[in-house]
């Protein structure tokens, strides 16, 4: 028996679903693998493919799909906070100030997060420091938050990697790239934290 113009759409459905996801897991082309065992078998076999197993199988590269741009939506958004806080090298700190051309510390991350994805965070690093999520130093990822202590949250920063943040340090000083260890920062570290989807 020749296979039914259904079950050929249904699995021509699966075939193009499954070639067009980005990135396929073993279990999807596991899946996909069966599917065309099943057509090859017999005929009557291939008729049975159910319209329920497609379904799993396109459900299964949907799921695959939001999890890729979910991803993908976590590096955009820390690439861009990124660009932003490195585009502020070189301007002066002003205590009080937010921008967008002099900065304190506080006001130094709110800007950057507001001009980079438009996201409004509070104003000061101790009001900051209670809107993150706090995280360990070995999870930390480019774009999350490094505070320092010295009675409280003293001082914030955005880290880049590597045991490295943007800040802008105090009176006197520029926006600058600064270690999160040694010295005063060393022994002031409090902690780091999150407020960027992870990758």
């Amino acid at each position: 028996m020749a296979l039914s113009q259904r079950a050929r759409r249904l699995i021509a459905v699966l075939a193009t679903t499954l070639a067009l996801s980005t990135s396929a897991t073993p279990a999807l082309a596991q899946a996909e693998s069966m599917t065309a065992d099943r057509a090859a078998m017999s005929p009557r076999i291939a008729t049975s493919v159910t319209k329920t197993v497609v379904m799993a199988n396109i459900q299964a590269v949907l799921k695959l799909r939001a999890q890729l741009a979910r991803i993908a939506y976590a590096k955009a958004t820390r690439t861009a906070v990124l660009k932003v806080a490195r585009a502020q090298i070189g301007d002066p700190y002003i205590a009080g100030r937010a921008g967008p051309d002099a900065f304190d510390c506080g006001g130094f991350v709110q800007f950057v997060f507001d001009r980079a994805v438009g996201m409004d965070l509070n104003r000061t690093s101790w009001q900051q420091y209670a809107q993150v999520k706090k995280i360990k130093r070995k999870n930390a990822q480019p774009g999350d938050l490094v505070f320092f202590f010295e009675g409280g949250a003293h001082h914030v920063g955005i880290y880049i990697g590597k045991g490295k943040m943007i800040d802008a340090p105090r009176r006197g000083q520029k926006v600058r790239v600064s270690p999160i260890t040694g010295s005063w920062w060393g022994r002031s570290y409090t902690g780091m934290g999150r407020i960027l989807p992870a990758v």
